[in-house]
């Protein structure tokens, strides 16, 4: 059979029409510090809060949670915008735009001397955060053909993950390599901020060798409104309102894990006499375990999502993630406990292939013309997500326990099962021409 597509390849992926390997390779950079960009944030704050400003440990669940509240209510109002935005001004704006802004927010962070000071640079940073989750997941949808997404969005987090692990098992420690180099240990906390917020400024350069101008499948420039008002609407298709449900818990689960667990192991680990900056090193040191299990099994479910029905793949990883976060949320101690580990390695499994699975999904189903304002809707209901358990998990860390905001991302999880289930049995598979 032809080749309908007759557009450049990369390695194994068929690219569309007007799409080049270079544009690919940039977005890959994107791919790769993204996840890390995100999070390295949120995995420093607990340093930030023990060494910069002070705050008591008994009120550090609450007041991270508080923080990360708040930062969402800024993505919640702009992550539809931004999508929108990219399709009339293009992908490579909004990119670049979001490196720049999470970069200034990154120089910020280490002059903050209270917490309301630390908030206003997390509105900053949420800001940057809010046009950079939209393009991660707008592009993987633009770049490939729909048969060979899945192989793309393997490769996506595979380096989403091999990104992680360079932040949080290399990068983490920079606090102590700037405190050995003689900084004080304020300063090595400002430095370490600021060897980040440089990364940003490198990305927002490679980001000019994106595909320039609108997608090509816009045809026409609509008001910014509008296009939102049509990716709210095409909720009302069963499989995209599966992945906007998804989404919901899928970026929460980013956040629990480098919030909570981050404060998880930083209280348990100073509780055991570590410094601060050993703490650190025995987050970034779990979360590596995590991520690293996350980048082992991309690929390979990336390769089942070409292979298998999508709605299908959200039920296999949505079981996944619920094993995985209810096996976390009962283990007794992550900086010390064996048990950890084996909690880690499925918590990496259940939190990529949650992820995977709704980004492949909404990727297949967004109609081509308002894609990047479908894509947005996703990010509203994941940054909704996000909100819901930074507050109530920060809630639940210092009233019940620390495992909490695990178990309760265990029982969400459950609930989109049901409906993932729901959705399989009931909703038609889209028609071959429907899908982009």
């Amino acid at each position: 059979m032809a080749d309908t597509h007759p557009g450049q390849r990369l390695g194994p992926v068929r690219l569309m029409p007007g799409v080049t390997r270079t544009h690919t390779l940039a977005y890959l950079w994107a791919a790769f510090v993204s996840i890390g960009v995100f999070t390295y944030a949120t995995a420093l704050q607990p340093y930030l809060l023990e060494v910069n400003i002070g705050v008591p440990v008994a009120q550090r669940g609450g007041i991270s949670g508080d923080l990360q509240f708040w930062a969402e209510i800024v993505t919640l109002l702009l992550v539809g915008v931004f999508g929108a935005w990219s399709d009339r001004a293009g992908r490579r704006v909004v990119y670049v735009f979001g490196f720049l802004v999470t970069g200034l927010a990154y120089a910020a962070f280490p002059f903050a001397d209270d917490t309301g000071q630390l908030l206003i640079y997390r509105l900053i940073f949420a800001v940057g955060v809010a046009a950079l989750s939209g393009m991660l997941a707008t592009v993987l949808a633009d770049y490939p053909v729909d048969a060979d997404r899945g192989k793309l969005t393997g490769i996506s987090f595979v380096l989403n993950a091999l990104g992680a692990l360079l932040f949080f098992a290399v990068l983490s420690r920079l606090p102590q390599v700037y405190q050995a180099a003689g900084f004080s240990e304020s300063g090595a906390g400002a430095a370490a901020y600021l060897s980040i917020a440089a990364v940003c400024l490198v990305s927002a350069l490679v980001m000019l060798a994106l595909k320039p101008g609108r997608p090509d499948q816009v045809t026409k420039r609509e008001p910014v409104l509008q296009l939102l008002r049509k990716g709210l609407a095409a909720g009302r298709r069963p499989r995209i309102a599966l992945a906007y449900a998804a989404s919901f818990a899928a970026r929460a689960d980013l956040v629990i894990v480098a919030l909570f667990l981050s404060l998880w192991v930083q209280a348990s680990a100073i509780a055991d006499g570590a410094t601060a900056a050993e703490a650190l090193a025995k987050q970034g040191a779990l979360f590596g375990i995590v991520q690293g299990s996350a980048m082992l099994w991309a690929p390979f479910f990336g390769w089942l999502a070409d292979r298998i029905d999508r709605v299908t793949l959200m039920v296999l990883a949505t079981v996944l993630s619920v094993i995985g976060y209810g096996w976390m949320g009962f283990t007794p101690d992550p900086a010390a406990s064996a048990a950890a580990f084996g909690a880690a390695v499925m918590l990496g499994i259940g939190q990529t292939s949650g992820i995977l699975a709704s980004q492949v999904l909404i990727a297949q189903e967004a109609p081509g013309p308002i894609r990047g304002a479908v894509i947005g809707m996703v990010g509203f209901f994941g940054a909704l997500g996000i909100l819901a358990i930074s507050k109530i998990g920060g809630i639940a860390y210092d009233a019940w326990r620390p495992g909490a905001p695990f178990i309760i991302m265990s029982v969400a999880n459950v609930a989109l099962l049901v409906f993932a289930l729901y959705v399989r049995f009931t909703a038609r598979p889209p028609e071959p021409s429907a899908v982009a």
